[in-house]
């Protein structure tokens, strides 16, 4: 692997996950639920279809050499935001604008960035052209406020942040914001923050209604080189107060012989990163599986899981996602760890019913375009995809592709 290949690797990955010396293993096995509180269904595994029509376009490329864009929000079709920091080393954030024509840089918050806090933050939510949010953490967390002219600081209630938490946020409206950061939630009523402890420790939240809020993360607490005896955690905001939803847990012990020459009996560790909220029946979270590995410590592999109103099911086929995104209809995207590489190739659309669809990719001059992709969201109301990240040859910077 070569050395910008695992930098890029490291860049993508999840506050707090750590990185590891190359991609998740193809093949690994779903794991086993064996939590009689939670499911153990696995959405039955289907061929692989593939789309018709046009692939991803590469839309932008900018010329701020050595930045990569790590979030992408949009609250409509001419309102797009996309949210960029130095690759490496420490530099200023990078903002960009659509507005149904074409990107602009537009003047971001006044942050110094340091490339060793790519993991998570910064975060960005936007609800309308005079409403979107941007959360960085450097010393100490932030949260800036675009009200249609200008970014102001608004200042965050103590939410007891230790660098490197996981952390993540999404809004609803101008007057609905939650912020989750290690087992603290925030919440923004247009006025003032109010902070509520969580059940477990969250490092993505979403949400598709003020009493569908969903945060995912784990049930042990993130460390910096990973997580440690954790269990994948899901939980919910009803409304009144934050509620434990059961999920599957995987508590097979290890087979693999250690340095005494027995097994090694230690179960997997599972931390969900990322979850999507479609609706109160429609929602996915993704995350990461570490069993132990005699040879390279632990081994890591993606999990999926998909929530159908009543309990969580294991979804098939996605032990090599490096990021991941609603699909504007119902579904999620999973972009591959190789997808990038060649002009996002093996991207996966996968539908509620567990179906998955491979996008085309790029075509003509970018067919072969190496990128690797941070983020991927869809425009609210329609199937337009946005994916953002780093592309690589002769411009080595800030790049935007589209699906539609």
């Amino acid at each position: 692997m070569s050395a910008k290949r695992l930098a890029a690797l490291c860049a993508a990955a999840v506050l707090g996950a750590g990185c590891v010396a190359a991609p998740p293993p193809r093949g690994t096995p779903a794991p086993t639920a064996t939590s009689p509180s939670a499911t153990a269904a696995t959405l039955k595994p289907s061929p692989v279809r593939t789309a018709h029509g046009r692939g991803w376009r590469l839309e932008h490329i900018g010329d701020q050499r050595g930045t990569r864009l790590n979030a992408v929000a949009a609250s409509g079709p001419r309102d797009v935001w996309a949210l960029g920091s130095p690759d490496e080393g420490t530099g200023r954030l990078l903002l960009l604008h659509f507005d149904g024509r074409r990107w602009r840089e537009r003047p971001a918050p006044e942050v110094t960035w340091d490339s060793k806090d790519h993991e998570g933050f910064p975060a960005l939510v936007a609800t309308g052209p005079r409403d979107a949010w941007i959360f960085a953490a450097t010393a100490a967390l932030a949260a800036h406020h675009w009200d249609g002219e200008r970014w102001t600081q608004v200042p965050l209630p103590d939410m007891d942040y230790n660098p490197g938490e996981w952390a993540g946020a999404t809004a609803l409206a101008p007057d609905d914001v939650w912020l989750v950061v290690g087992d603290h939630a925030a919440h923004w009523d247009g006025r003032a923050w109010t902070v509520m402890r969580l059940p477990a420790w969250a490092a993505s939240v979403s949400a598709s209604a003020p009493d569908q809020v969903w945060a995912v993360g784990g049930t042990g607490r993130p460390l910096a080189q990973g997580s440690s005896s954790s269990q994948a955690a899901t939980m919910r905001w009803d409304g009144q107060s934050w509620q434990l939803v059961p999920a599957p847990e995987d508590r097979t012990p290890s087979k693999e012989i250690n340095g005494q020459g027995r097994p090694d009996g230690s179960i997997p560790s599972i931390m969900l990163t990322q979850v999507v909220a479609h609706g109160p029946g429609n929602v996915w979270a993704l995350g990461t599986r570490e069993e132990f590995d005699y040879e390279d410590g632990s081994r890591s592999a993606t999990i999926t899981m998909h929530w159908d109103g009543t309990a969580w099911s294991w979804v098939p086929g996605s032990a090599d996602v490096s990021t991941s995104g609603s699909d504007g209809a119902d579904g999620i995207i999973l972009v591959d760890w190789d997808a990038a590489e060649s002009g996002l190739s093996g991207t996966i659309r996968v539908a509620p019913d567990g179906s998955r669809t491979e996008l085309p990719p790029m075509a003509g001059a970018n067919r072969r375009r190496e990128v690797d992709v941070s983020a991927v969201s869809a425009v609210p109301g329609t199937r337009t995809v946005y994916a953002v990240g780093l592309a690589y040859g002769k411009n080595f910077g800030p790049m935007i592709a589209r699906y539609h």
